[in-house]
């Protein structure tokens, strides 16, 4: 039991104790006079108000040094809250004080590379079994079988065991002989400003077939003569078009189920006038990006198969610089796939992000998402909105999110919907490792 005396000094401590929001120094953290930056000790959640709870804003990436603009008092765990720069309040316990100045980059290195082509990632074949240890390889007991084609990543320096290389993996050792290393996508959309196209329309040339070319007839016929032949993603003009074919040139036409068309649309209703905003045609799997009424860049997507992408106008409600993709409980497919580059969520289960594991823009492939390459994604991940401060790794906004707008034939002027509307009807879908 407590004596008088003790409970007279835990109240005159309790009273020392300064109110919740009284402006704090450096000293009150116990931190040095010398500091001159804030560093996150892990990944580290930024919140719109001190003692936050359901105000995410954010999160900080490892190691980031940010300033602040003033420390307030609080009653919880953190007992300070930082407000940083550019906006945001972070728990003074995440972060840890710093004698260099403030440093972040603006997307993390690793994701920087994987859009100039970096070897970063492997595929395993469906049915691989990887050890969870080395004593694991020595007793020859492998884990359960991976599912379909899963990505993989290094994460450790490769062991030899009776001869055989292994590759440590998120998912445990893999035989070095079991990884195919793939490259990511070369290709990128245009900069509709500083390269405006030949003309509007204008399309990409996109073969039905794996074939490289495409043939140009001197007439709109099948059966016309052959005047020359186009490469793949050869961008083009669509001077008019009669029948199945589009012309191109005075006497040269490309059948329209070889061209990915890109037209100019009217903005939607609810966009403002001078708002950015994104509009993908998933008939064509194009993409173009607006200022108001505006295109100012263009690209070919990969949308998901049969209907499986939701017609709707949505707006980007969170913006992710790299993530890990899980196949859902509602999938009808399995995936698991690491670091997928600059992931823009517009919808429950949705999202508009990069993919390294496959060159097929152009074409459906995913199981509902919007692919990009990795360079278009962030191109548009760095463009829209919510913005993502340096050394931040992650963003929310659902109010001032860009919009975008998923359109086709059937619906071609579809309404707003909400972020957590429910996945549409949709059919059976094939696993990703169909889009190996």
């Amino acid at each position: 039991m407590a004596t008088a005396t003790q409970g007279d000094a835990e109240a005159r401590t309790h009273r020392r104790r300064p109110a919740v929001g009284a402006e704090l120094a450096l000293a009150d953290l116990a931190w040095p006079a010398a500091t001159l930056s804030a560093e996150a000790r892990t990944a580290t959640k930024v919140y719109a108000r001190a003692a936050g709870r359901g105000s995410r804003l954010g999160k900080l990436a490892k190691g980031t040094r940010v300033a602040w603009t003033r420390i307030v008092a609080s009653r919880d765990r953190c007992e300070a809250w930082l407000e940083i720069a550019p906006r945001g309040w972070v728990c003074a316990r995440d972060l840890a004080p710093s004698a260099n100045p403030p440093a972040a980059t603006l997307v993390p290195a690793r994701i920087v590379a994987l859009t100039e082509e970096k070897e970063l990632h492997g595929v395993v074949a469906g049915g691989a079994r990887p050890y969870p240890s080395i004593r694991a390889i020595e007793r020859a007991r492998p884990s359960r079988r991976l599912k379909g084609w899963t990505r993989v990543k290094e994460r450790g320096a490769i062991v030899t065991v009776a001869g055989v290389s292994y590759v440590k993996t998120e998912h445990g050792y893999l035989a070095e002989t079991a990884i195919e290393i793939r490259r990511p996508s070369p290709f990128t959309g245009i900069d509709l400003v500083a390269t405006p196209p030949p003309a509007w329309p204008f399309a990409w040339v996109t073969p039905r077939t794996k074939e490289a070319l495409v043939s140009v007839r001197d007439a709109p016929d099948d059966a016309a003569a052959q005047v020359r032949t186009l490469a793949r993603r050869t961008i083009v003009p669509v001077l008019e078009t009669q029948g199945r074919f589009a012309r191109i040139a005075t006497g040269e036409w490309v059948g329209l189920r070889e061209l990915r068309v890109a037209r100019v649309m009217p903005r939607p209703r609810g966009v403002a006038a001078d708002e950015r905003w994104l509009d993908v045609d998933l008939d064509e799997q194009v993409m173009i990006a607006y200022e108001g009424d505006v295109p100012v860049y263009a690209t070919m997507i990969s949308g998901g198969r049969g209907r499986s992408t939701p017609t709707a106008i949505h707006r980007i409600a969170k913006k992710i610089a790299r993530t890990r993709l899980k196949a859902p409980d509602v999938a009808f497919g399995t995936w698991d796939i690491p670091d997928v580059p600059f992931s823009m969520r517009f919808r429950k289960y949705y999202a508009v992000h990069g993919v390294y594991w496959h060159d097929g823009f152009g074409k459906p492939r995913s199981q509902g998402c919007v692919n990009l390459s990795p360079r278009d994604a962030r191109f548009v991940f760095e463009w829209s909105h919510p913005q993502v401060p340096a050394g931040w790794i992650d963003a929310r906004d659902d109010v001032r999110g860009t919009p975008i707008r998923l359109r086709n034939r059937r619906d071609p002027d579809p309404a707003w919907a909400e972020y957590d509307s429910e996945p549409p009807p949709s059919v059976p879908l094939r696993d990703l490792s169909d889009d190996e």
